[in-house]
């Protein structure tokens, strides 16, 4: 995933953010919702956005007369708002021969179902309905609402602007916001503290983004200056291997009066980019702490939902094929939470990635077991040392926004197999969980359609 926000309703926390598919940015993923009651644990079921076959290739024409093929594509949903009963998303959407621009949907739900809240109903998947109308002809608006209820909209270059009553049109006029740094910047952010105006905004990109802030007591458009100390709140941490901390958004746990930057991390480059959470913290003149990125969770933001042992941390994991592992290699700006970044020094770095079958009981949601291409016919096998009585089996698959089917089987000597349980439509959900499986030495999972890979497996009593 990538440009995600948080947004907390009720006791339940949702994550929203672009798909990433390893396809480049002319191909995205489904959109989903992720949700979970811990901060730790998350699942989604279908998509929260209908009518649109994100799959799809559809022919168009381009301003030369040639006939192209392209795709639907949703970014960059700013975070999710309530008010009077209705959630509402503001969100990037691409038709398949372009243009970029941010529509409003609403939902009764924040899991959705979301439909587009201006024109003529659902965005049109193909040559059906007319255009809903965009809100800002341009990507990565991020809405922020203030004590009185005014409502504002951010979005990428610096630009911002007043919303109207409803949250459906720009009222009054489009400003640029005067920052310290220039150059392009995407992926805003605002927030409100101690009735301070907080101003985010990326700097860079890909494996060299970092974020930088401004600071007004005067409003959400008005009176921003540079924060004493550091401005470039979060970068690159060579020393923690995080690398270009990018495009992210604030999210303050009333629950706890706690702040949280949440923010995509470059990952193995391109569209394989991940989501990060780092606690943030203040200085007594209400400036940012320095964020040094890691790899450690922020841990259990609400009750434990799932204090089951695990027995595949105690399990010995084979495959049919494991991918072979890669080494990433970056140029990186060392010096990029300098005054003057682009006299920043550069490092080459490298990182390697490993897809073994035992990244899957490693309890880290940023590894991952992934087959050689080619593979024909992919599983996964576990031994539990003993046979041990089962009640489910959790499997988070790769991709999974693009649906899979798969087959579980137990055996008792792993010689004998029966089949426990299995997937025989395409389903659009993370995890997959069988259930009742009974007594069981091994457990062989294979997976018939869908990327082949997991992230994590977990078995239960």
């Amino acid at each position: 995933m990538a440009d995600p926000s948080i947004s907390k309703f009720g006791d339940t926390y949702y994550l929203y953010g672009t798909t990433d598919i390893d396809k480049g940015l002319d191909k995205a993923g489904t959109p989903v919702v992720w949700k979970s009651k811990d901060f730790v644990n998350w699942s989604f079921e279908g998509s929260h956005i209908s009518g649109i076959n994100w799959k799809q290739a559809y022919p168009y024409t381009n301003d030369k007369g040639e006939t192209k093929e392209g795709y639907f594509r949703y970014w960059a949903p700013g975070k999710v708002l309530e008010k009077e009963g209705k959630y509402y998303l503001f969100a990037t959407f691409v038709k398949p021969e372009g243009p970029d621009w941010t529509y409003v949907l609403n939902s009764d739900h924040p899991e959705g179902p979301f439909r587009f809240a201006t024109g003529e109903g659902l965005f049109p998947p193909a040559e059906a309905a007319k255009d809903a109308t965009p809100l800002i002809r341009d990507i990565d608006g991020d809405p922020f609402v203030d004590d009185d209820g005014s409502a504002y909209i951010f979005w990428r270059r610096r630009k911002a602007s007043r919303l109207s009553e409803d949250w459906l049109r720009l009222t009054g006029p489009e400003v640029t916001l005067n920052t310290r740094r220039g150059g392009y910047s995407e992926g805003p952010a605002m927030f409100k503290r101690n009735g301070i105006y907080y101003y985010l905004y990326t700097l860079s990109g890909h494996q060299n983004c970092a974020n930088a802030y401004m600071m007004s007591k005067e409003g959400p458009l008005t009176g921003y200056e540079v924060p004493g100390g550091n401005d470039i709140f979060i970068f690159s941490s060579l020393e923690n291997e995080v690398w270009g901390p990018g495009h992210g958004n604030v999210f303050y746990d009333p629950d706890r009066n706690e702040y949280f930057f949440t923010y995509l991390e470059y990952g193995e480059g391109g569209t394989t980019r991940q989501v990060y959470v780092n606690r943030m913290e203040f200085n007594e003149d209400d400036t940012i702490k320095t964020i040094i990125p890691d790899k450690k969770w922020v841990g259990y933001l609400g009750t434990n939902s799932e204090k089951r042992m695990n027995f595949a941390l105690q399990g010995t994991l084979t495959a049919s094929s494991e991918k072979e592992a890669k080494i990433s290699i970056v140029n990186i700006e060392t010096e990029s939470n300098q005054p003057k970044p682009d006299g920043a020094s550069v490092k080459k770095v490298s990182r390697t990635f490993t897809y073994d079958a035992g990244n899957v009981a490693d309890q880290s949601n940023g590894t991952r077991w992934m087959v050689l291409e080619g593979d024909q016919d992919p599983w996964i096998m576990i031994d539990l040392g003993t046979v041990k009585k089962l009640s489910e089996s959790h499997m988070a698959f790769i991709h999974p926004t693009e649906g899979h089917r798969w087959m579980l089987e137990k055996s008792i000597d792993g010689i004998n197999w029966k089949k426990c349980a299995s997937q025989d439509e395409l389903a659009f959900r993370s995890p997959h969980i069988a259930r009742k499986i009974g007594k069981a030495r091994y457990l062989r999972l294979s997976i018939i359609e869908g990327s082949a890979g997991l992230w994590e497996w977990k078995i239960y009593p």
